[in-house]
């Protein structure tokens, strides 16, 4: 009889136990201290600690990036900056010039292809300058092609190293590159002035470009304004022989005076689209082509380091335990 309560009172105490527990899947209101808490959280304190623990291989990849970048900048062939400085011309009187003389006639100028507002001439000027047909002719003339692809010119045999006909650099190539990579021109919004470099291992030769592209976009900008006046004049004396009014005669009489002042104008100025302040000279080092590569391996450097210190800091967090 007793051993029978005994075993009813253990079975008791078992079930009771058993509902004390909680069953899977149910909240049992209590915390468990026995999981840690992982977070992503990193402190100041903890990276610190990291960069002490593993400061001879954070010091041993800033040195070898610097004396890495320093051999780079020596080995590479140094770069020199030549810059003009230039101010576009614009004629005050531009404006005004045809307003009195046309008045209601203005429709017969813009058949005669007379642009009575010639402030436009800035603008077009810098335009040419930066022109594809301007560039790639002055890159023909100045025979640039061998020299802008050097690496791929026999200069002994005069002939290019690739063989097949597709691989030779072609005059639109060498545009691309002396835009990209040798010209550039930069226009300064408050002052109007405007700067033309060019970037070359030559000195001499970066200053001799960079004058000459000033001297070639004026006498190219002076032809073409002779040859736009001469032509207007033609057409406006068409019209005199064509017309008996004597105030429209007057008018057109004003105008071809104003087209022969052009031409003059253009004929005996030489700086007609650009004005030299400031010409190129052969004695500023560029050293922006030298620095450039050292910014690679601090970018990627830095990278690294980020990278490190998260993934040590990761692996010093403790992981997460199971219950059994």
């Amino acid at each position: 009889m007793k051993s029978t309560e005994k075993r009813i009172s253990s079975s008791d105490r078992r079930s009771h136990s058993d509902q004390s527990l909680p069953r899977a899947g149910q909240d049992s209101g209590l915390t468990d201290y026995s999981r840690p808490v992982v977070t992503d959280e990193i402190s100041l304190f903890d990276i610190w600690r990291i960069f002490v623990r593993y400061k001879w291989m954070i010091l041993g990849a800033t040195v070898f990036c610097a004396l890495a970048s320093t051999l780079l900048a020596l080995w590479m062939t140094p770069m020199y900056r030549a810059e003009v400085l230039i101010a576009p011309v614009i004629d005050m009187d531009n404006n005004s010039r045809f307003a009195a003389q046309l008045g209601e006639f203005s429709g017969i100028a813009a058949l005669a292809g007379i642009n009575t507002e010639r402030g436009g001439r800035k603008n077009e000027a810098i335009a040419t300058l930066k022109s594809r047909m301007f560039s790639e002719q002055f890159i023909k003339d100045e025979k640039l092609l061998t020299v802008l692809f050097r690496d791929e010119w026999d200069e002994e045999n005069q002939h290019w190293d690739d063989a097949d006909p597709e691989d030779i650099p072609t005059l639109g190539d060498a545009y691309e590159l002396f835009d990209e990579q040798v010209r550039k021109i930069r226009e300064d919004r408050k002052t109007g002035l405007v700067v033309l470099s060019i970037e070359w291992e030559d000195p001499d030769e970066a200053a001799r470009w960079a004058n000459e592209l000033v001297g070639r976009v004026n006498a190219l900008l002076r032809k073409k304004a002779v040859s736009e006046s001469e032509s207007a004049i033609s057409y406006i004396e068409e019209q005199l022989r064509q017309t008996s009014v004597v105030e429209l005669q007057q008018v057109l009489h004003r105008l071809i005076e104003s087209e022969l002042k052009e031409i003059i104008l253009a004929r005996i100025n030489q700086e007609f689209a650009f004005r030299v302040i400031d010409p190129a000279v052969e004695i500023m080092s560029s050293m922006s082509r030298t620095l450039r590569p050292l910014t690679s391996p601090i970018t990627l450097m830095t990278s690294v380091s980020l990278s490190l210190i998260r993934r040590l800091s990761t692996m010093a967090s403790p992981a997460p335990s199971r219950l059994a």
